[in-house]
């Protein structure tokens, strides 16, 4: 459609062309003729100029056309959509949290204080039975031992380090069972051999 447009256009100016060289030999026999053709001339011109716009408006209409095509096929094809959860916790859970634990560590603290109550009340009443129960010489070391320990708060570090002592002397003992029986048994294989 554009170019029957153009053609015309053109067969047009080439008519307007045909009739200003007709013109100009007329002309040349009748000199007066000169305003009129180069009215004819700028007319023409501004008829060039008009066919240059039409074409550039042709260029910008093929751009389009392939923007148009581009962005049909882009709208073909399905868009993908990829959802990212993120979770997130409010700072009422957080403080909630805290709280939770800070319950469990006192309450941790509390058993264990009165598992140790316990233990201390056992250790009282089974030391007061061996008072009530005791014969004489053990009443005089349980009341000795009373006034050592009132005496010399050291005597506890003195208890733990005579227990660590005899658990070594219990380890060495253990120690040297256990190798001299393995010696036996060297002695054993050695005769065996021997014979």
């Amino acid at each position: 459609m554009n170019e029957a447009l153009i053609v015309s256009l053109i067969d047009k100016v080439d008519g307007q062309e045909r009739k200003i060289e007709e013109l100009k030999e007329k002309s040349e026999q009748i000199p007066s003729y000169i305003e009129v053709l180069s009215q004819v001339k700028t007319g023409i011109e501004g008829l060039r100029k008009d066919v240059q716009k039409i074409s550039f408006l042709e260029k910008e209409m093929e751009e389009l056309s392939e923007r148009l095509a581009k962005s049909i096929t882009s709208l073909k094809q399905p868009f993908e959509q990829k959802i990212i959860q993120q979770h997130q916790v409010s700072k009422g859970i957080w403080v909630a949290e805290v709280l939770f634990l800070l319950l469990c560590l006192v309450t941790t603290g509390w058993f264990s204080t009165y598992n140790k109550l316990d233990f201390y009340k056992a250790n009282d009443t089974k030391y007061r039975y061996l008072k009530l129960v005791a014969n004489r010489s053990l009443s005089k070391w349980l009341n000795i031992l009373d006034s050592l320990y009132i005496v010399n708060t050291k005597v506890r570090d003195e208890v733990i380090r005579k227990e660590e002592q005899n658990l070594r002397n219990f380890e060495m003992m253990q120690k040297a069972l256990q190798m001299e029986k393995e010696a036996k048994e060297l002695k054993k294989k050695v005769n065996k051999k021997g014979k």
